[in-house]
């Protein structure tokens, strides 16, 4: 404890304050490497979330087209093989027009949302993120 600071001690780093978080609902996380659908998954899923994973815009809207009720959110890659992010965004949103989307990008959020309106997505992550500002937009993207 810092003498000096008492209460510094007491909260919560950022980094460490996703680990306590516990969300609700049902994640669509579409990527095509892996690796990064398999982390995200882990991570959501300890947090309290249902997750379901596409490798690509053709496998993410399949699912989605079933059930969109369902889903609370949208992880999407910029990058996918096949179908873009921008045509699979548009086809989300034809069947669950209030979906919201988080963009993932390890190009610059301006290169990325470029051909994009301002409304299109809720919030932009940069790759590589940290646990912590993934949560934090999640958690805001979901009201809580």
């Amino acid at each position: 404890m810092n003498p000096y600071h008492p209460a510094v001690d007491t909260v919560p780093k950022p980094e460490q304050a996703w680990q306590e978080w516990r969300g609700s609902g049902h994640i669509l996380v579409v990527d095509d490497d892996e690796a990064v659908r398999t982390v995200l998954m882990r991570t959501l899923v300890r947090a309290g979330l249902t997750v379901n994973v596409a490798g690509n815009g053709q496998e993410a809207l399949a699912q989605f087209a079933v059930e969109s009720g369902r889903f609370s959110l949208v992880l999407l890659d910029f990058k996918l093989p096949g179908m873009d992010s921008k045509t699979l965004f548009r086809e989300l949103r034809v069947h669950r027009p209030d979906i919201p989307v988080i963009l993932m990008s390890g190009y610059g959020q301006q290169e990325a949302m470029e051909n994009s309106s301002d409304n299109d997505y809720i919030e932009f992550l940069h790759k590589p993120f940290t646990m912590g500002v993934l949560t934090a937009k999640i958690r805001a993207a979901l009201g809580g």
